[in-house]
């Protein structure tokens, strides 16, 4: 049933299995950011459905032929470091179907294929959420092919690439899009034909889950004071002020403005003051982005101050993305630590007496 390849790709895709994860490493060195430091290994399992396309399945002289079938399987690996990990997966490929004249009569002939894949895998983040990933590898294939009076089966190995996107849904739960090629599948016996598989799946990453975090509180409106303080003769010096405000996961949201309370009073009471801001994130994700998030969570506490009656001039907005931790990203409650925004207002000389 199968037309025959007659070109192989064991060279290239060995060659890529070994270089492919130190190209893009070397690429990550290349950043100015300095890359994370902190890297946790970790299995994972799932499963995978999608499209299996049978690459010139049939032969020329067949009546008609349908290469198309519904593929399946499920896989499980160990990402060991950042950029290299290793996968194995089993494959139930579906079926080609073709239809030929024989002696005047139509017969059908049926070929499947089944095997156990065996990769590695590299990664790459794009953003908190998203990561490519590529992979090379290695196909053992059992087939068969099956007609009206004859049924033949046939095992080798095949060479396999691929490539792909996974999204996080949660700590522990990744969606993946994913296509491979698999050159040279099958043999004489049975035919051969190269194959093209896309692919839906999820997996589920042991050792991710994240502490649930509290709920954001409900924003409420600050009470500030009816009455201007009276002015004292003497000038008073009233000490810094310094305040942190923790992110959720991905997000510039304030989760907790009340704590900024203690600042709006302060630039209030002196109006010489300026509120030193600055924003931080984890160090997970690609660090431009990161470097985005943190001017963002800055901006938020900067955009709540001016809405509370702050003047502009007396608010200063930095971002670090995710330069200068304050616990090591090496679990999810340090990481919960470093996507914060500290905001500070150096000690001041007020002639507004603090304590009224």
């Amino acid at each position: 049933m199968f037309k025959p390849s007659s070109m192989r790709s064991i060279s290239i895709v060995l060659s890529t299995l070994l270089y492919l994860p130190l190209v893009v490493a070397y690429a990550a060195q290349l950043d100015d950011v300095e890359p994370v430091k902190e890297f946790e290994s970790y299995f994972y399992l799932g499963a995978k459905a999608g499209l299996m396309h049978y690459q010139n399945a049939c032969e020329s002289w067949s009546i008609s032929c349908d290469g198309d079938d519904v593929g399946f399987g499920g896989f499980a690996g160990y990402q060991a470091w950042q950029y290299l990990g290793f996968e194995t997966a089993y494959l139930d490929l579906g079926e080609a179907v073709a239809h030929y004249s024989e002696s005047g009569v139509n017969n059908t002939y049926t070929g499947s294929m089944k095997g156990w894949e065996i990769s590695a895998v590299t990664r790459f983040s794009l953003s908190e959420s998203f990561e490519l990933f590529a992979k090379a590898g290695s196909l053992y294939w059992d087939g068969d092919n099956r007609g009206p009076h004859s049924r033949n089966s046939d095992s080798d190995w095949a060479p396999m690439l691929g490539a792909g996107v996974e999204y996080q849904l949660a700590p522990s739960w990744v969606a993946r899009l994913e296509y491979q090629y698999i050159d040279s599948l099958g043999s004489e016996l049975i035919g051969g034909s190269n194959g093209h598989l896309t692919t839906l799946g999820i997996s589920y990453r042991f050792g991710q889950a994240a502490t649930k975090t509290q709920p954001p509180a409900k924003d409420t409106p600050v009470t500030l004071p009816e009455k201007i303080p009276p002015v004292i003769p003497k000038p008073v010096v009233l000490p810094a002020v310094t305040v942190t405000s923790l992110f959720d996961f991905d997000s510039s949201e304030l989760t907790n403005p009340d704590s900024l309370a203690p600042v709006i009073e302060r630039l209030k009471r002196a109006p010489t003051a300026v509120a030193n801001i600055k924003g931080y994130t984890d160090s997970k994700g690609n660090a431009v982005y990161n470097q985005a998030l943190s001017e963002r969570r800055a901006q938020a506490v900067a955009d709540y101050l001016i809405a509370a009656g702050i003047k502009p001039e007396q608010i200063e907005v930095h971002g670090y993305g995710e330069q200068f931790p304050v616990m090591k990203n090496d679990t999810s409650e340090h990481r919960h630590e470093n996507r914060r925004v500290l905001i500070h207002i150096q000690s001041t000389t007020s002639e507004v007496n603090p304590e009224i």
